[in-house]
């Protein structure tokens, strides 16, 4: 039976990402990146101490490319990465929210030590960074494969799959995931949808490493796993959700510190201090 590895948002987190890869049970399956693969915060906050959290977006892409060129495995495009892309079309607003995001963290990571906006446009749109520019703006926004769906940040149950607007699929939080009591929203589409998007810590009583999203016990599941990576929170990592192509939970494991756990494992500071 067919295996389908989901991969939350990385945020620049090369050497995890390095981690979560070369694990064969994850590899041996198809990937399916949910985007967000720029952008992060350089520091992981253990109460007093802080530990220092590189930031390597180039890096991060180049692994995601080379899985989709050799291996045939799926990159969705995240709201971040979308920055990237408008940016580099010449749209000042969305290159402003970059900014407010930390993209100016990540312009010096790339090579590029001004604000200007016409220079970061420039620079973005020639070697060495126009592959990498090329390769974000040809990303789909919604992946489809038998009963299960993937973006990056949810649907408006109010329309379709094939009606939804990037804007919904890139940036959509809370209308997807609660309705208007506060309870997990009824899956309308009755397909095991996976995103990303927003970190596991900050849903109320978060499962580890994902959020399982149910209004009862026969609603069809949808799974949150993003797992904070280069958030700055001390369990911030990268997750991986492996499904069947019925949407059977087969693994989930997470990379924190280039460390992997299992997705289910209790994290703690001392933990990943000493890993």
């Amino acid at each position: 039976m067919a295996e389908y590895t989901f991969i939350g948002d990385i945020h620049s987190a090369a050497d995890d990402l390095a981690v979560l890869l070369a694990d064969t049970s994850i590899t041996q399956t198809r990937l399916i990146f949910l985007g967000d693969y720029i952008d992060g915060t350089a520091g992981r906050h253990l109460g007093h101490l802080t530990q220092p959290a590189p930031l390597d977006p180039l890096g991060v892409i180049a692994q995601v490319q080379q899985r989709v060129r050799d291996y045939g495995d799926v990159a969705l495009c995240g709201n971040h990465d979308d920055f990237w892309v408008q940016t580099a079309r010449g749209d000042d607003e969305a290159a402003a929210t970059w900014v407010l995001n930390g993209g100016h963290r990540i312009w010096r990571k790339l090579g590029i030590y001004t604000s200007n906006l016409n220079t970061v446009r420039r620079a973005l749109n020639q070697e060495p960074l126009l592959a990498a520019t090329k390769f974000l703006a040809s990303l789909p926004t919604i992946w489809q494969q038998g009963h299960l769906v993937a973006m990056h940040a949810g649907v408006d149950w109010r329309w379709p799959l094939a009606q939804q607007t990037r804007d919904t699929l890139l940036w959509i939080r809370d209308d997807y995931y609660f309705d208007g009591g506060g309870q997990p929203h009824r899956n309308l589409f009755d397909r095991v949808l996976v995103t990303g998007h927003t970190p596991v810590q900050s849903f109320e009583n978060p499962q580890m490493g994902y959020v399982k999203l149910q209004a009862d016990a026969q609603d069809t599941p949808r799974y949150v796993i993003d797992g904070g990576s280069r958030s700055g929170l001390f369990d911030g990592g990268i997750c991986a959700l492996t499904l069947t192509t019925q949407g059977k939970v087969v693994r989930m494991k997470r990379v924190i510190n280039r460390k992997i756990y299992d997705g289910q494992q209790l994290v703690t500071p001392e933990m990943v201090n000493g890993s």
